[in-house]
């Protein structure tokens, strides 16, 4: 069921065109849909690459024809909610019904660049609801040739619209691993997107999101319900666990890393990741049977689209690979 598996283009470790390239190569394997995540640095300085996501969506939506988005855009003071807004208007009004927006509450190493506050949890999803609150009633007044204006507690909004804008206005997600937000995204927003949770986790802020919706009369079941899984494959199980502990050892940091700032720092901790600690926090495998079975288990759960993303910098092959033989054993 190839349709329900996404692809998340791993735009920290290979370039901007080769992301394209690679979303244009998942398209043809069978993937629906690409995951482009909002990235000011990468996590690690060894991983070299940290594009503007709003041109990487603009140039892989002109060479692909599924849908696209910004995995955890986020509204503060490196972007403000009316910005992203219009950038996700535009994207939608060229591309109309392919393009969704995914908001999240954000981390330290790619928003406080700015050199503002950098606030606490409670803060930034406080924040972050404003803003989905904000952007969808700037998308529905446009859609309608309507004024707003938004006076919050984080974001204001002089009397405006957007004036580029599609005939629907695009879905709003809400990115997280929390159950308390998921189920303020079940109330506030068009849909979800778990990301960063093992598998309990995930039926928590599943459940969470439905009881969320039901509170706002709506129904989960028609809502998307999308989870992003990072997995490491490789040709050999050495190489798949060596390639976890060099590009994403952040698999084994067993507490918050929002507060992070610096991929300097970040490369630091890792040095005191052991390859034994990735244990159960990520799938490593040269099996493919072995990641069609941990997709699979997220599929049965209850969402209804898992996008994924390989760990490592061998994109084509790892393609190639669950072309033939994941996406066809999906049911």
């Amino acid at each position: 069921m190839s349709g329900r598996v996404g692809y998340v283009a791993a735009v920290d470790r290979v370039t901007p065109r080769e992301a394209v390239d690679l979303a244009v190569l998942a398209e043809r394997a069978g993937f629906s849909g690409t995951l482009v995540a909002d990235l000011f640095q990468p996590w690690l300085p060894s991983l070299g690459q940290a594009p503007n996501v709003w041109p990487v969506l603009a140039a892989l939506a002109e060479h692909t024809s599924g849908d696209f988005g910004p995995g955890m855009a986020v509204p503060g003071a490196r972007m403000h909610p009316v910005a992203i807004a219009q950038a996700s208007a535009t994207l939608a009004a060229m591309h109309p019904e392919r393009h969704w927006l995914t908001l999240s509450a954000g981390e330290a190493l790619h928003e406080h660049v700015t050199g503002g506050y950098w606030p606490e949890a409670p803060e930034r999803i406080n924040r972050l609801f404003e803003a989905v609150d904000l952007i969808r009633r700037l998308f529905a007044a446009s859609v309608a040739g309507r004024d707003i204006r938004f006076a919050g507690e984080h974001f204001t909004c002089e009397t405006t619209r957007l004036w580029t804008m599609p005939p629907r206005a695009p879905q709003v997600l809400v990115a997280t691993g929390g159950p308390v937000t998921a189920k303020r995204a079940g109330r506030a927003a068009d849909g979800l997107l778990a990301v960063g949770v093992s598998y309990e986790q995930a039926a928590l802020v599943l459940d969470r999101f439905a009881a969320g919706a039901k509170e706002a009369g709506k129904d989960a079941s028609t809502m998307p319900r999308w989870l992003h899984l990072n997995l490491s494959w490789a040709p050999s199980e050495e190489q798949a666990l060596a390639q976890t502990a060099e590009m994403y050892p952040i698999a084994a940091m067993r507490f918050a890393r929002g507060d992070l700032r610096s991929p300097q720092l970040i490369e630091q901790i890792a040095r005191l990741v052991r390859p034994e600690d990735l244990a159960g926090r990520v799938p490593i495998s040269s099996d493919p049977a072995v990641h069609a079975a941990e997709i699979q288990r997220y599929l049965d759960l209850g969402y209804d689209r898992v996008f994924v993303q390989n760990v490592g910098v061998n994109q084509a092959a790892f393609l190639d690979v669950f072309a033939r033989e994941v996406l066809p054993a999906l049911g």
